[in-house]
């Protein structure tokens, strides 16, 4: 903080000799006031500090930069009817909500008043780094303990969660509830009305670890996660997730976890961009090569059998391309793309692998189900290549099944592409002088199939 001398402030609006513990903070000349009430609170008698450049100086030098760093973040642009923070000055940890009375002509703060309320008087020790504690605190020592989470966790523009077993409630914090633009009334006090706003592709890497972090010691006592929450406004805000156990049963079973959830959104678009890129196939809409071999680790992971396999390969594909345009290749891979999607269960993860080959997953598809599949896909694209005027979709396919965990699902993606290879020479002749009649129905032109590109 720098102290900017302004050579007149305002007058404040706070009565000096109000019982109420409350602040005023006059931004362009840094002046602070305080009420009686807040004096006796913090504890100033003689040496009263008159500006927030010396209030902050009473901070411990540790946490100094820290506060500095939250207002500075509150200067450039409030955004909020308010802000909570908390702060440490001599032997007390101090919460507060700045809230703002008034704007520059530019928008930024202005004038601020806040109540300032203790957290609990701590003695010394407390105040140097924290060290969280495992011991079973006695019941008596509630308040103690939560100014320790709340030293420990704070940062600024973070929204704090405490969770208590022994009620299953859950303290969201004003700023943890408006960041995501909620009212109090609208986010309840408990697990659940977290939990349901997580993305679906996130569930599975937050919830189920943060429950094997709560059941048991073995799987340690914090943790650190991104994914997405949904907003009121039923956008998504990528959320950085931390959290500490303090305090397990005699069981291990852990009966209070706190931490801090931060917007990250902002940082997150380039990195969502990014992703999009790696998980799906940009001209198709189907998943990536990259994502299935994700996809292939997971099932391994989680020892998922039987897990069936398909591999497409579109014929004639250089032939269109050659004598069409390369629009019209493009538009016969996203037919394929659509015909394949359309004809397998919303499970499957459907991939383009290359040029003109795919893929398909199919967990929990044992090998006569897969056989029916690769049966019924076959016969969709001989309907839609029944229909006049349609560019034929001509596919190979083949399909095999990993049934126990003897059969890895990378071995069965090789079976289903020799499969497919076999059905692609058996029906080779028949597919490109299918291909070659159609293109020359409507171009003139003659193709001679002993072309060395089209072998």
């Amino acid at each position: 903080m720098t102290q900017n001398n302004s050579p007149s402030a305002a007058q404040p609006i706070i009565q000096a000799d109000s019982t109420d513990a409350v602040w005023e903070w006059h931004i362009p000349s840094d002046k602070l006031c305080f009420t009686a009430g807040a004096k006796l609170l913090l504890g100033f008698e003689q040496s009263i500090p008159d500006t927030m450049a010396a209030f902050v100086n009473l901070c411990p030098e540790a946490k100094v930069e820290a506060l500095r760093q939250t207002l500075r973040a509150f200067l450039q642009g409030n955004k909020v009817a308010h802000r909570e923070i908390c702060f440490h000055t001599q032997k007390l940890l101090v919460r507060t909500q700045l809230v703002v009375l008034a704007h520059d002509a530019g928008g930024l703060p202005e004038s601020v008043i806040g109540c300032v309320k203790t957290v609990e008087r701590q003695p010394e020790a407390v105040f140097s780094p924290a060290k969280f504690s495992l011991q079973q605190p006695a019941p008596s020592s509630t308040s103690k303990d939560r100014a320790r989470l709340l030293l420990a966790l704070n940062a600024a523009g973070d929204g704090l969660w405490d969770w208590d077993a022994n009620t299953n409630s859950v303290y969201y914090s004003p700023r943890y509830i408006e960041m995501l633009g909620y009212t109090p009334e609208e986010f309840p006090a408990n697990l659940h009305t977290w939990e349901e706003k997580i993305h679906p592709d996130d569930y599975d890497h937050v919830v189920p670890m943060q429950k094997n972090i709560i059941a048991m010691p073995d799987y340690g006592d914090t943790f650190e996660c991104t994914y997405r929450l949904r907003r009121a406004d039923g956008t998504w805000a990528w959320i950085l997730g931390r959290g500490h156990v303090t305090k397990r049963d005699a069981a291990g079973r852990a009966t209070r976890v706190v931490g801090l959830h931060t917007d990250i959104s902002a940082s997150q678009e380039d990195r969502a961009h990014l992703e999009d890129l790696v998980r799906n196939d940009p001209l198709t809409g189907l998943r990536s090569r990259t994502f299935l071999r994700m996809m292939v680790d997971r099932l391994e992971l989680n020892q998922m059998r039987p897990v069936g396999v398909l591999v497409a390969d579109i014929n004639g594909l250089k032939m269109i391309n050659d004598y069409l345009g390369h629009e019209e290749g493009n538009a016969l891979l996203c037919q394929a793309a659509l015909l394949l999607r359309a004809g397998v269960e919303g499970t499957a993860c459907v991939a383009r692998m290359s040029g003109d080959e795919f893929a398909v997953l199919l967990p929990d598809c044992g090998p006569r189900r897969t056989l029916e599949i690769m049966h019924d896909l076959r016969r969709g694209f001989a309907r839609h290549n029944a229909t006049d005027g349609r560019i034929p979709v001509l596919i190979a396919l083949g399909c095999a099944c990993a049934e126990t965990m003897q059969t890895g699902i990378n071995q069965t993606i090789l079976e289903a592409d020799k499969a497919m290879l076999r059905h692609k020479l058996q029906t080779r002749a028949e597919t490109r002088q299918h291909i070659r009649t159609w293109i020359e129905a409507r171009t003139g032109t003659k193709i001679m199939l002993d072309d060395p590109r089209y072998f």
